[in-house]
């Protein structure tokens, strides 16, 4: 047993001798820069005592211990090696892939100088409470609904009844519409939507899993009737919305240049402002202004905010077209002809901030005016937008999370994009709101579309997920994330392309190895915060 406590002056300390472990030649910033040591104590004194408890898994070889990277910390692991693909099956080849790449990928059972604190739900309850937050750390301001706040040099959400609380959840939890989804549904479940719900959040919880994300498309009343049913018993949810479809089609209007691609010129309309507090304000947001079991909104998906978008809105045939005339007009306030060939990639990038300041700004201001208290989680932002300084500074700017769908890379780029987005948005932190890999040897669907990696098993799903959230962990400005998504894609999802990504298989079951390793973080997660802020 050892006895910690549990501050975040002494993490600050203890994580600047670390990072000295890592080669910085070049004076490059570190998690301090962006963080600086705070000497408020916003914590508790906690016997850490780690559980003892039977482990069978058969854990694959690992390689020689190494220093982690990319990372602050000079931390050991031993690696494991997973094959992996940044593409699909080909629709002529479904559930084959021949091109394998090879990575090392960093699981809990192999990180040096971490033993695992919590290896039972039994455990686990007694350290957190209903929402999944945690009981070892200073309660804070209670006011009913999720927020969020930095203690100690690290952002964090707070739950409605003020316990200190890092996302873990996942998206698109909703009933499947195959045939198979459907016969299973009614054998598992009796065909009640209540039992499903109750028996799901159950299963969800005991794998450390307290929240819904987006595209729970159908469900959000039903798992809202289940919360306020149940209140002792909650899994949150954070419903989508799409403001820039709705404000097109509330308005009569074409998308600029007759393109869905140039979907973001729609917000130069002067009307924009006005028309987002007249829908926040209505009966679309009824149900979750003021619901405590609602963790925030999303108010659109993936929006391409690209640097493209200058050069493209120039090229637009109508000369009467809104968005033709916001790139004119940006232009000549830069003293340039309005020639795509004057277009450069800093012009561009800092028009599509200009973008993303105006939409964001816009669901802001309804936001404080007619529906304050309730997060605003942004856009998800996606691709190449989620890099770019404007619009990740917008969104920072005007939301209380930035929602990254966090795709193409094996590992968190946790000492430079991350970085790069505590210092764009130093007002508030992001949240991953998309991530999954899809196993193609011991999956029945064909694996044929989907952003995720393709992996050759559900084990090594499971690495990859722990290898993933570790990193994500490590960053002080991330505080959470959801897995894409809640069940496997099935019949005619993806267009008749479905995927192995979810949690769970088409017959409601959840997959067990994937299921083992989501806990052994999951339920760890604020201990191994702990560790890498070098707490312990």
């Amino acid at each position: 047993m050892r006895t910690i406590k549990i501050t975040a002056f002494i993490s600050f300390v203890v994580a600047s001798l670390l990072s000295c472990g890592k080669n910085n030649e070049d004076n490059l910033p570190t998690w301090n820069d962006a963080f600086p040591p705070s000497n408020a104590d916003d914590s508790l004194s906690y016997d850490r005592q780690v559980e003892q408890a039977p482990d069978d898994y058969v854990y694959p070889e690992a390689g020689l211990a190494e220093v982690y990277t990319p990372s602050f910390g000079a931390r050991l692991y031993r690696p494991v090696t997973v094959k992996y693909n940044t593409g699909s099956c080909s629709p002529s080849n479904p559930g084959v892939i021949t091109n394998w790449s090879v990575a090392k990928a960093r699981i809990v059972h192999y990180m040096e100088g971490y033993e695992t604190e919590t290896k039972t739900y039994e455990k686990y309850d007694t350290l957190t409470n209903k929402w999944g937050s945690t009981l070892t750390m200073s309660k804070q301001e209670v006011t009913g609904r999720f927020y969020v706040k930095k203690i100690g040099g690290r952002w964090w959400i707070v739950d409605p009844d003020g316990y200190v609380h890092y996302m873990r959840g996942v998206t698109s939890f909703r009933q499947g519409s195959s045939a198979r989804n459907k016969a299973a549904f009614t054998a598992r479940f009796g065909n009640d939507v209540n039992t499903w719900i109750s028996v799901s959040r159950e299963e969800l919880a005991k794998t450390g899993i307290h929240a819904t994300g987006a595209f729970s498309t159908g469900a959000y009343q039903q798992i809202l009737d289940y919360d306020s049913a149940n209140p002792d018993k909650p899994i949150s949810i954070c419903p989508s919305f799409g403001f820039l479809s709705k404000f097109r089609s509330a308005k009569g209007r074409e998308w600029p240049g007759g393109n869905e691609e140039y979907e973001a010129g729609i917000v130069l309309w002067d009307d924009w402002p006005a028309w987002c507090k007249e829908y926040v304000k209505g009966s679309d947001f009824d149900p979750y202004r003021m619901n405590k079991y609602v963790f925030g909104f999303f108010s659109d998906n993936e929006i391409p905010f690209n640097s493209s978008l200058l050069k493209l809105f120039l090229g637009i045939a109508d000369n009467n077209d809104v968005a033709k005339k916001g790139a004119i007009a940006f232009m000549e306030s830069k003293g340039l002809t309005p020639e795509a060939s004057k277009v450069t990639t800093a012009l561009g990038e800092e028009f599509a901030g200009e973008l993303a300041e105006r939409y964001y700004k816009g669901v802001r201001d309804a936001v404080n005016a007619h529906a304050r208290g309730l997060m605003y989680v942004g856009s998800r932002l996606h691709g190449a937008p989620k890099y770019i300084k404007q619009v990740v500074q917008a969104a920072g700017r005007h939301c209380d999370i930035v929602s990254i769908n966090y795709y193409s890379r094996w590992s968190p780029e946790v000492d430079t994009k991350i970085l790069d987005w505590a210092e764009w948005s130093q007002n508030a932190p992001f949240m991953v709101t998309e991530f999954y890999t899809k196993g193609i040897e011991d999956s029945d669907l064909p694996n044929t579309s989907g952003a995720g990696f393709c992996v050759p098993t559900q084990a090594d799903r499971a690495y990859a997920y722990q290898h993933f959230t570790l990193g994500l962990l490590e960053a002080r400005n991330c505080v959470g994330w959801t897995w894409f998504k809640y069940q496997d894609d099935d019949g005619n999802d993806n267009n008749g392309q479905p995927s192995n990504k979810g949690l769970y298989d088409n017959n409601y079951n959840m997959f067990p190895i994937l299921g083992k390793f989501m806990r052994e973080v999951n339920f760890n997660a604020y201990d191994l915060i702990n560790y890498f802020d070098g707490k312990f």
